[in-house]
């Protein structure tokens, strides 16, 4: 999708309404540490689409298409524990006295624990706009002032590709398939650890046993819910390395937004 013309000359952005001279007023996360706005409304080239995912055990709303593709990226990789889109607002004044308010796309918690806030966009041609370019860097230096790292500039095509998609709808449709974590979910990881750490796919889906497509589907889940990794920028084949993530739970996400948790009124 190209650049949209008032993004490329950002001429709306000159004088008094020029990002550099914004004035933070505050940054607020929702009460329930979830979406922290839903009566969204964006630019008609845009529509908007929700759906439920398991690690925030939350609704997520999005824009556009890239943003779900990178949710169901973030849902089914092991290195993320947690994410949450649309979860601050940043408020600002402008200098000629207008009230406005900013919103990171999402917040995403790694498997190490550290929290990062990114904005999603199609490429780089659009991070490098002047009307994307000079308020995400005020947004940075919000950030920054407030103890948090900048912004991660995700590019959503690298999720949009044919068979990075392909990949993750299937993903998708199997990750809430029922398994045993104490039977199957051991066996699994026994294959993986037996083989040195680093297994082939076709042999972990053999030791689940019963029907292979049955026993494909619950490998999702197990993806899903961290008892195995896999690559997921293509369908797995039998000779796919399939490793054992080490054990960790969320908490570092909303234990961040809560400290700029909003009270109920």
């Amino acid at each position: 999708m190209r650049v949209p013309h008032r993004h490329a000359v950002a001429d709306h952005l000159n004088g008094a309404k020029d990002p550099a001279g914004w004035i933070l007023i505050g940054i607020e996360a929702a009460d329930d540490l979830g979406i922290v706005r839903t009566g969204m409304t964006y630019d008609k080239d845009y529509g908007t689409s929700a759906g439920f995912f398991e690690k925030p055990k939350r609704l997520q709303f999005f824009e556009g298409p890239n943003e779900p593709a990178v949710a169901d990226h973030l849902e089914m990789s092991p290195r993320y524990l947690d994410f949450q889109f649309q979860p601050l607002r940043l408020t600002f004044r402008r200098a000629d006295g207008r009230v406005i308010h900013k919103y990171p796309d999402v917040g995403i918690e790694y498997d190490d624990h550290s929290v990062r806030f990114g904005e999603i966009k199609s490429d780089d041609a659009w991070f490098q706009a002047d009307g994307i370019r000079r308020p995400l860097e005020r947004i940075d230096m919000a950030m920054s002032a407030s103890g948090m790292d900048t912004l991660l500039r995700i590019k959503g095509t690298v999720f949009r590709r044919d068979e990075v998609q392909r990949a993750h709808g299937i993903a998708m449709e199997a990750r809430l398939t029922s398994f045993d974590p104490s039977t199957e979910g051991r066996a699994a990881r026994a294959t993986v650890m037996a083989a040195g750490g680093r297994a082939r796919y076709a042999d972990v889906v053999a030791a689940l046993g019963g029907h292979q497509a049955h026993a494909v589907d619950k490998l999702y889940a197990m993806l899903m819910r961290r008892v195995v990794d896999f690559d997921l920028s293509s369908e797995p084949t039998a000779d796919t390395i399939v490793t054992a993530p080490r054990p960790a739970s969320a908490f570092a996400l909303r234990e961040l937004l809560a400290r700029f948790q909003r009270q109920a009124a």
